[in-house]
């Protein structure tokens, strides 16, 4: 499927539209399809298409599905961050050494922020697990790009209404 056929365009329009174009977000697959009339099992095969092209990425084993970034350019949109462009893990099972460099440099930011003091104790300590569950899994030597994907998905929730440069380059690490 090098192009989108008009029933998997408008699906994917409407999980952009569910999730509010955030690639963090997860709506229900079938409450996608239901929204566009569509059987769940019409729209389990419409999301597997996605999914086949990483247009959308399966969330959860029940149906939670989310746009890519690969999605959100075939609709012509764009995720917020607006800056370097280059930022990506990469796309292999194993994190490779540009993944790992971009990775050194946000954990550097996500440290300074952290240091701010505007973040609740609580959030602080989930930051902190999260930041050493990266660190242990930076010391294999094969690091694992979904491992770190999560994670960083998981601090960039922790986040919230924090800083939104250091936010938008997390989105963009997480949907590379």
């Amino acid at each position: 499927m090098d192009t989108l056929t008009p029933e998997t365009k408008a699906y994917l329009y409407q999980l952009y539209s569910m999730a509010e174009g955030d690639p963090l977000a997860q709506v229900s697959m079938y409450e996608v399809g239901e929204i566009l009339g569509l059987e769940n099992a019409e729209a389990g095969s419409l999301a597997e298409a996605l999914f086949i092209e990483e247009y959308a990425e399966l969330k959860t084993l029940s149906g939670g599905i989310g746009i890519t970034r690969k999605g959100l350019t075939a609709l012509d949109k764009k995720i917020d961050y607006k800056g370097d462009e280059s930022l990506q893990l990469g796309s292999g099972p194993v994190m490779e050494d540009p993944g790992k460099a971009f990775l050194e440099n946000i954990l550097g930011e996500i440290k300074a922020f952290m240091e701010g003091g505007k973040t609740p104790y609580g959030q602080l300590e989930e930051m902190v697990m999260d930041i050493k569950t990266i660190e242990i899994q930076m010391l294999s030597p094969h690091p694992k790009t979904g491992i770190i994907r999560e994670i960083l998905r998981s601090i960039a929730q922790c986040l919230g209404a924090g800083d939104e440069d250091l936010k938008g380059k997390l989105d963009a690490l997480i949907s590379s």
